[in-house]
């Protein structure tokens, strides 16, 4: 077995290997002969043949068929196509991003024609790493510690597993970058030394920020306990390059007249030339930046050169609202665990954009020059932490005192006493302490609102779990049960990531109104397991969510091709009656809710702006359910239909009940307009049944959602 640390990086990617001899790790140039190799993958087309370019070979390709050219494709893993980060991607970035299919809400890109995930992508990538590493070493290169942002979701880190397997590379471990590097760093701690570190990870696409506790014991045995960790998915170098490139286009629009914004080869090689720029910056004064022949205008003017300057001072003002969004993000992390720059002994610089002299003085600045690291290159370190555990992680050793035998790293069960494996710790490599970022829990019902997020493994908690974590809810619609998993931080579930769905019906034999227990343990590799029981009886239902596969989708009407072309214009008119049910009704819908639909709305213009029949038809349901799933203020909706048409006098009785539900709401007596309330649905009922309205929509009805027992 020959295993390697990879850091799977945005803009570029680094392999290490473990030297036992030495106890360190060291970087493997690649096939070029270089230590970093960009994270980008390119279809080239000659005369009729296709073939892969993965690298520095795609980036040279790129300006020819920028369209087939795909890069920063981390930005994508394990994201919904309707994810507000892919909205992001879909504006900026110059290749196709499309939804996967009906059955599957991920995003894909278009690359030759074909569709990829993501994870596929990052797959063709690992491959040429392993490749180039196996010729290295001379030996086959069959193992792998993958590094990701700490703040990655598990569907992300489930994509990025996804993509190694894809690799025939055996993941032994999914590790943050942020971690990686101290692990690093914490070859040069002292035995028995104590820091308390903050690793300031500004790469070319993405920033990390983790607090960390760091310590040696008396064996000499290094130990990581993770204290809280954020970042930012679309923050870094990349952000200072395009502050760049738009200094260029301003400057051929003001000398010539003509806008290059639109001419994706030229982007290309401005982008070239600002990362050049970028890097001359960081050493002297000012940068020359020079593009023969960049440009040719649509109208067919003589081509563009491009001859300008820019100098460290005009650089630093155009960064500086990025460099400022990092030290705000490092100050929520530090305030969140109740810290001040004086309570941090070490801060770790950690990416090629900390080379930046904006961004590592201002860090300075804040932490003190003294306490700031900048021994180990920001470029390799995430990568020497991984190639040291990597090299380190030499089975695993069981968790009961009573025990400790050796295992396998692949072991479920103690070979010696049968104990469980999911907490077990690494034999040999550095003792890692994690902690989840954000809640684990469900999308239930609490009082009217069925949209509550109910975590049950909360922010901060230390993983693998000793023991399982649990929460009991009641059912709301009859048998069938449906779970959906969301990961964040919001108390609304559907602003959080969806990470899974568990569905099932209870047996005839189980009493419809029994209480149910949802438990959920977390491994070290950071998939949970979701377990579903009603107490007193022998009824389970057992899950282990791992995103990286499809997801059971809500249950949607049944739809017809001729029904789909006319989902567009559907939401249209859904969108435009939800503006206004909220503009008329949002004193009677709780702030939660409000701000639900409010998302929801944003969500159903995204879908009208790239016309998606598909993701219409579902912002369409959405909304719906928005409209007659907000309590008093849905029924006051209601009201206004039956009233519509209806003879003098039941038109009457509706709106005087309205008038009283209002008043009493209004008033803060919410038990009387409750009251009230039932009698105004009483009467919008009989009006429908009178016009022989066959259905009448229910905001009692949660499509199978469980409700919190302890509210």
């Amino acid at each position: 077995m020959k295993a390697i640390g990879i850091d799977l990086g945005t803009t570029n990617c680094a392999v290490t290997r473990y030297d036992e001899a030495r106890a360190t790790a060291a970087v493997l140039a690649n096939g070029e002969g270089e230590t970093l190799t960009p994270s980008v993958v390119a279809l080239r087309r000659r005369d009729g043949d296709e073939s892969l370019l993965v690298g520095r070979t795609a980036v040279n390709f790129a300006p020819r068929q920028p369209q087939d050219t795909i890069l920063s494709v981390k930005r994508l893993m394990g994201r919904d196509f309707a994810d507000q980060v892919v909205a992001q991607a879909r504006s900026r970035l110059n290749y196709e991003i499309v939804a996967g299919s009906d059955d599957d809400p991920r995003a894909h890109v278009v690359m030759g024609g074909r569709t990829h995930s993501p994870a596929e992508i990052s797959s063709m990538i690992l491959k040429k790493l392993k490749k180039d590493a196996s010729r290295s070493l001379s030996e086959e290169v069959t193992h792998a510690v993958i590094t990701v942002p700490a703040y990655f979701h598990d569907s992300q880190r489930a994509a990025t597993r996804d993509a190694g397997t894809q690799a025939n590379l055996v993941v032994k471990k999914i590790i943050d970058e942020p971690t990686a590097a101290a692990v690093a760093f914490g070859l040069e701690l002292d035995q028995q030394d104590r820091r308390r570190v903050l690793v300031y990870d500004l790469g070319g696409g993405t920033f990390d920020i983790s607090i960390l506790h760091t310590a040696k014991d008396k064996e000499g045995n290094a130990h990581f306990q993770v204290l809280d960790y954020t970042g930012d998915s679309w923050l870094g170098g990349d952000d200072f390059d395009n502050t760049i490139v738009g200094r260029v286009i301003e400057d051929i629009k003001e000398k010539c007249g003509v806008d290059p914004a639109a001419d994706k080869k030229f982007l290309f090689l401005a982008k070239n030339h600002a990362e050049a720029a970028k890097r001359q910056l960081s050493q002297l004064p000012e940068a020359d930046i020079l593009i023969p022949a960049a440009f040719r205008p649509d109208t067919g003017g003589p081509l563009v050169d491009v001859e300008m300057t820019v100098t460290r001072e005009e650089y630093d003002a155009m960064i500086e609202p990025y460099v400022d969004r990092t030290m705000a993000l490092v100050q929520e992390a530090l305030s969140r665990q109740n810290l001040s720059a004086e309570d941090i002994s070490d801060v770790l610089l950690v990416g090629g954009s900390t080379l930046t002299p904006k961004v590592y003085e201002t860090v300075e600045r804040f932490f003190g020059k003294a306490k700031v690291r900048r021994n180990i290159n920001p470029m390799e370190c995430v990568a020497l932490g991984a190639g040291i555990l990597a090299g380190t992680m030499q089975g695993v050793e069981c968790p009961s005192p009573k025990c400790r035998k050796s295992n396998e790293e692949d072991a479920t069960a103690c070979a010696a006493c049968g104990e469980g494996l999911a907490s077990a710790r690494p034999l040999d490599a550095p003792v890692i302490y994690e902690v989840t970022g954000m809640a684990l829990g469900i999308a239930a019902v609490k009082g009217t609102q069925q949209d509550t997020f109910v975590p049950i493994i909360p922010r901060g908690t230390p993983y693998p779990l000793p023991e399982p974590m649990r929460r009991s809810f009641h059912t709301t619609d009859g048998r069938f049960i449906r779970v959906p998993v969301y990961e964040g931080d919001s108390a609304v579930a559907s602003q959080n990531n969806e990470q899974g769905v568990v569905e099932y019906e209870l047996p005839k034999q189980v009493d419809v109104n029994s209480r149910v227990d949802v438990t959920f343990n977390y491994d070290a590799d950071r998939i949970v397991m979701v377990r579903i029981s009603v107490p007193g009886t022998d009824m389970v239902k057992e899950s282990t969510l791992r995103t990286d596969t499809h997801r059971t989708p809500p249950p949607e009407p049944e739809t017809t091709a001729d029904d789909e072309a006319g989902w567009r214009e559907e939401l249209v008119r859904t969108e435009a009656e939800t503006r206004r049910f909220l503009q008329t009704h949002e004193q009677f819908i709780e702030p939660a809710q409000a701000m639900k639909i409010r998302r929801d709305l944003d969500q159903a213009q995204q879908a009208l702006n790239f016309s998606d029949n598909a993701e219409c038809r579902r912002m369409t349901n959405v909304l719906s359910s928005d409209l007659f799933g907000s309590g008093i203020a849905s029924q006051f909706l209601l009201a206004e239909r039956a009233a519509d048409g209806a003879p003098p006098e039941e038109a009457r009785k509706i709106n005087e009940a309205v008038g009283n539900v209002r008043r009493s709401y209004l008033s803060g007596q919410r038990e009387a307009a409750s009251e009230q309330a039932r009698i105004l649905k009483m009467l919008i009922a009989r009006a429908f049944q009178a016009r022989d309205v066959a259905e009448v929509p229910d905001e009692e009805a949660h499509g199978g959602l469980l409700r919190l027992l302890d509210e």
